[in-house]
């Protein structure tokens, strides 16, 4: 678990992995008849350099910015050559910016597309396409979504920043994809404001991204939305997302399995499961941090749980530390209904005042064992019914900072059906001082 975010991606870090990439292209593709297409040099429009590619070419186009629309059909690289800063794909609120339909393979790196404008994908709209490529881009101001992937397989979105772009940063329709390294802010969606997955499956982890300040306006999932959908989250960073109604980082809904691995939740708000709403779901979250995250229902503060996935299918949250999360009056800091029974092993809770670890109504009773509870009103502790919970202060490094790695001498450290809690131990207990 990494103690910051995922670093976020410079300008000299896409030019750096544009170059790469088109390298690789290249080397991949090229044959010694193909012909280097330049824009504007050799053909005036990016347009025209498409229609003049042959399949395997890559397209340099020089810094400018450039009016949209375009449309991809065949395999082609288009490369901004000197990187998203200067060379721009601009839909002037009034065109999509790129359609891609029926390739296999390919790619577009290194441009800024923005002020697209379209019913389905206002930035890039991908159709039945395969392996096809969208790196070291940044993609603003989109409008019904930056990208929009539709029945489509192993489309690689990587080392991308999305900000403030209108119906989701991503959706994902029926497809199965990548998405790595890539930085969410400010982007809003009726469900999902960065990400929203349905009837999808994400090939490989969602990892190294940074959700900050994105929002579900409608209905649920501030940063992610996975519905009838399969992904796993590792080592991202949720902060301050917001959903109108459930999940204010991220839900998971209506049969979709959702692992959440070695990330960070912090400040994210909803008027249920402040960070993570799992309705009708399988969820496994583990080895996370859920700090100061808010229900402004009397429901979950960190997660609300409401029914299971496939039957006899229990939620599994295990190995991860929640600190002072907070529902309104009769919450805690998670809350489970229709008859769910929640593993809950090996975590560390901080509670914010008259605060309790676990609220379960209709038939729903959590399977306890070996949990750390640390409340001083003490109104946590009858809602724990596991004789191995212990009770203490976890004694974290820095908890004020946000450090929530362990001291040496913590009774997460050293209890006997221990480690507990998310973080190992980093720091000493006590500082030796040197005698005059």
């Amino acid at each position: 678990m990494r103690a910051d975010r995922p670093a976020i991606l410079t300008t000299a870090g896409c030019l750096a992995l544009a170059g790469m990439l088109a390298v690789t292209v290249l080397l991949s593709a090229a044959t010694p008849a193909d012909a280097a297409v330049h824009v504007p040099r050799t053909h005036r429009t990016i347009q025209a350099g498409i229609d003049a590619a042959s399949a395997g070419d890559t397209i340099f186009v020089s810094p400018g910015t450039y009016t949209g629309p375009f449309t991809i059909k065949k395999k082609v690289l288009l490369f901004g050559a000197q990187g998203p800063d200067t060379t721009i794909l601009d839909g002037g609120d009034a065109a999509r910016v790129l359609s891609v339909e029926g390739v296999s393979g390919g790619g577009i790196v290194g441009f800024t597309i923005r002020r697209g404008r379209s019913n389905s994908g206002g930035g890039i709209h991908i159709v039945r396409s395969s392996g096809f490529l969208v790196a070291g881009n940044i993609l603003e101001k989109n409008w019904e979504s930056a990208i929009s992937i539709w029945q489509s397989e192993n489309v690689d979105v990587r080392d991308c920043r999305f900000i403030e772009n209108q119906g989701s940063a991503i959706t994902m329709t029926s497809s199965t994809g990548l998405i790595r390294s890539c930085e969410f802010l400010r982007n809003r969606g009726n469900s999902g404001g960065a990400i929203a997955l349905v009837s999808s499956r994400i090939l490989f982890p969602i990892r190294g991204c940074n959700f900050e300040g994105n929002h579900a306006d409608g209905a649920n999932g501030g940063a992610i939305l996975a519905d009838s959908s399969e992904a796993l989250v590792l080592e991202g960073w949720f902060e301050k997302n917001t959903a109108k109604l459930a999940g204010g980082a991220v839900a998971v809904v209506r049969g979709s399995r959702v692992t959440l691995s070695r990330s960070r939740f912090t400040e994210n708000e909803a008027s249920t499961g402040g960070a993570v709403q799992v309705d009708q779901a399988t969820l496994t979250a583990g080895l996370c941090v859920f700090d100061l995250n808010r229900a402004k229902g009397a429901a979950g503060a960190a997660m609300t749980i409401v029914g299971r996935g496939p039957a006899g299918v229990n939620p599994t949250i295990q190995s991860n530390t929640f600190y002072r999360n907070a529902a309104a009056e009769g919450g805690g800091t998670i809350w489970a209904a229709e008859r769910v029974s929640p593993e809950i092993v090996k975590n560390i809770f901080v509670m914010a005042p008259q605060q309790r670890t676990f609220v379960g109504i209709q038939q729903s009773t959590p399977h306890f064992e070996c949990n750390l509870v640390h409340d001083p009103s003490g109104a946590a502790l009858a809602s724990l019914p596991s004789a191995d919970t212990l009770v203490g202060d976890p004694l974290f490094c820095d908890e004020a900072k946000g450090d929530f790695y362990l001291r040496d001498l913590s009774p997460a450290v050293l209890a006997s059906c221990g480690p507990i809690g998310a973080l190992p131990k980093k720091c000493a207990s006590f500082k030796m001082v040197p005698s005059k």
